[in-house]
């Protein structure tokens, strides 16, 4: 059987926009489905997940005045808010799928990635300030929330960073 026939060329060009890279062991076919958008984003995830929410993550996710970043338990993006693409330059498609570290650079104090990483290893809640960068690399400080986010059974299933740019006057304080 020949499997690098007119099958496998037409196959290729039909998934043209959703082709990867060749593996060993041929190529994959990823049909990567279009980011989660606006709350129904969220709401989504929450039913696929089975989501426990208390009344604090509830509202925090229905004001929309922060920048919200949820990713799986392997620190993959799943869904980004408005106002975290208006706060980053960074829209849905270019952060889903990467994990939020890549908006952190040289500033960017390794205390604090360190004590959120172990907080997150641990599946408990932190609080911080960070350093990131804009999609233009111009630096801002932001006041970082996660969450672990548990289902029914009590299992934690995402996490959710809810994060606010500082103004100036409170930028000052070490970070």
């Amino acid at each position: 059987m020949d499997f690098c026939g007119p099958y496998d060329k037409q196959l290729a060009d039909q998934h043209r926009p959703t082709l990867k890279t060749p593996l060993l062991a041929g190529w994959e076919f990823w049909d990567r489905s279009s980011p989660l958008q606006g709350k129904a984003g969220w709401q989504t995830l929450a039913k696929v997940n089975d989501w426990v929410l208390t009344k604090f993550l509830r509202e925090e996710l229905l004001s929309g005045n922060q920048a919200v970043v949820i990713t799986d338990v392997n620190q993959l993006i799943q869904y980004v808010n408005e106002s975290f693409e208006k706060m980053t330059g960074y829209v849905s498609e270019e952060a889903v799928g990467r994990r939020p570290s890549f908006l952190q650079g040289q500033a960017t104090s390794l205390a604090a990635r360190q004590r959120m990483r172990e907080a997150i290893g641990k599946r408990k809640p932190i609080n911080g300030r960070l350093i990131n960068y804009r999609k233009d690399q111009t630096p801002y400080v932001c006041h970082v929330k996660i969450r672990p986010i548990l289902n029914s059974q009590r299992e934690v299933v995402n996490f959710i960073a809810f994060e606010q740019e500082l103004p100036a006057r409170e930028r000052k304080r070490k970070v």
